[in-house]
């Protein structure tokens, strides 16, 4: 699925705006003028180097005068909602503190946060935290000259450094599943200094991409069930709450997962390049809604509910040196909330550090083999089985083995690419993991999909045709509002204004 471009371009340009005050407060020496104001005693500080830019957020190093350095980093302009960005750095501070009070996992220790309110800079929310020294594992491990971030682990990385830095994300995955939470929901605080309302449900790295890069916001006070499309018109309307209510099991989070699979597939306009693909995707996701209760492990369904970090991985780790993978630091942990504990336990999408919802991991269309790395994942998936299996034997509760049995579980059944969909927004009906699934739940799948009424679907079909077109119009317009901002004759602010008054 193709992300909704004309959003995609203000956010550009918006980005553009927000780093371009950020750099202004950097060279003015406005930002470590601030900085210093949250020191217990009021040092000064320093920039240490330039500004780093990751996937979500943008960060720089001080030192004050004492010599200690800390970490300050915001939520990056354009690329994080605004209206979700407060929120998004509360639940990282709650995650970060969970995890330093219940845990020996080595995250940073929070020196300082606050919402865009108390920010003068007018540079949005932020943490400060201390600075932990070490290397990122992912300019270690990513596959050289690769233009992506999360590019596949390099083929050459020893079979050592691979099993220690196994070892330590199978402690780290143990000592986390040992945290019991009797609710479905986002991290809750009773810090004296947390005075914000959270909604209770999650904003989670799903509903968020969905929301940025898709422009439908699947929180929705209505979900639409889409059994029945008629002329166009979407009927049986199902009233599932707005983010106040939440999720007694492990059934219903993963049902309200589906539903915002729909909801992207029915309100972004190209969600779908044409009526087969539009027909093809509603006869998956309808196959996906029809036998998701087959993955619910009976056991976790309604308890038992577990801390998850959507984005945790193998990019999140800073280790010693190049040559000592001991890791010193697990950093950004944002899109963390409590969710069933077979989604924390299920086969790790992070084992080759790329995604396999990516599109570099489809078949090859014309010979239809899959790819180098999908054999690379399933033997790295074996050995990190192992090693959690052994991990886990030299704990106290080990006799129950609950955490390998779910992994291994996951891996069986077929629920580690359901809930590799799930978690991710933007699944095309015949990417890698979506084919998984379906040989998972051969033969129902296709038995569930030959009994949709035709009709519907193409009437489907033909709907998102008219969307489509509806979408290439906006799009044009867009284009030459861009062409009117790149010849200078209107300013981004501008460009941004326009846009968002369309």
């Amino acid at each position: 699925m193709d992300t909704q471009w004309i959003s995609h371009r203000v956010h550009e340009a918006q980005g553009d705006v927000w780093v371009e005050s950020a750099l202004e407060a950097y060279k003015k020496g406005d930002l470590c003028a601030w900085v210093s104001t949250f020191h217990p005693r009021k040092l000064e500080c320093r920039s240490k180097g330039l500004f780093i830019y990751g996937s979500f957020n943008m960060a720089l190093k001080v030192i004050f005068r004492d010599g200690t350095a800390w970490m300050v980093r915001f939520p990056r302009g354009g690329i994080v909602h605004k209206a979700y960005a407060d929120e998004k750095v509360a639940m990282e501070v709650i995650a970060l503190r969970l995890l330093r009070s219940k845990t020996t996992i080595p995250v940073p220790k929070v020196k300082a946060w606050g919402d865009a309110a108390s920010n003068p800079l007018g540079l949005g929310p932020f943490i400060m935290m201390e600075f932990i020294e070490g290397v990122d594992l992912i300019k270690i491990i990513r596959a050289p000259n690769s233009e992506r971030l999360a590019a596949p682990m390099r083929e050459d990385l020893s079979m050592d450094h691979i099993e220690t830095l196994y070892k330590q994300m199978a402690d780290f995955l143990l000592q986390i599943f040992e945290m019991d939470f009797d609710r479905i929901g986002s991290l809750q605080s009773t810090s004296s200094d947390f005075q914000r309302e959270v909604p209770v449900r999650p904003l989670t790295l799903k509903t968020h991409s969905i929301m940025q890069d898709g422009d439908v916001n699947t929180f929705g006070k209505y979900i639409t069930r889409h059994s029945n499309v008629k002329g166009f018109q979407i009927i049986n309307i199902l009233h599932l709450g707005d983010r106040s209510s939440g999720f007694k099991t492990a059934t219903e989070y993963l049902s309200y997962l589906v539903d915002q699979e729909w909801e992207q597939l029915i309100h972004q306009h190209n969600s779908t390049f044409g009526p087969k693909s539009a027909e093809a995707q509603y006869k998956a996701s309808s196959a996906m809604r029809e036998l998701m209760p087959q993955l619910v492990h009976p056991e976790y369904d309604g308890s038992k509910f577990k801390f998850i970090c959507d984005d945790f991985g193998l990019g999140n780790l800073i280790v010693r040196s190049e040559d000592d993978m001991t890791v010193v630091g697990v950093v950004d942990l944002e899109w963390s909330y409590i969710g069933p504990a077979q989604m924390l336990a299920s086969a790790p999408w992070w084992l080759l550090m790329d995604r396999p919802v990516n599109v570099s991991w489809d078949y090859d269309g014309k010979t239809n083999k899959a790819p180098e790395v999908v054999e690379r994942y399933f033997k790295h998936l074996d050995i990190f089985t192992r090693i959690l299996e052994e991990e886990e034997a030299k704990r106290p509760t080990h006799e129950k083995k609950e955490c390998s049995r779910l992994l291994k579980w996951s891996r069986e059944s077929g629920a580690m690419w359901l809930h590799m969909i799930l978690t991710n927004g933007f699944n095309q009906h015949d990417s890698f993991v979506y084919r998984q699934l379906r040989d998972a739940l051969e033969p129902r799948w296709s038995e569930y999909i030959d009994e949709l009424d035709e009709e519907e679907v193409e009437a489907f079909g033909q709907r998102k045709v008219k969307d489509l077109e509806l979408y290439d119009e906006a799009l044009a317009g867009l284009d030459e509002r861009q062409k009117l901002m790149d010849d200078g004759v209107i300013t981004k602010l501008q460009f941004i204004e326009q846009s968002l008054k369309r």
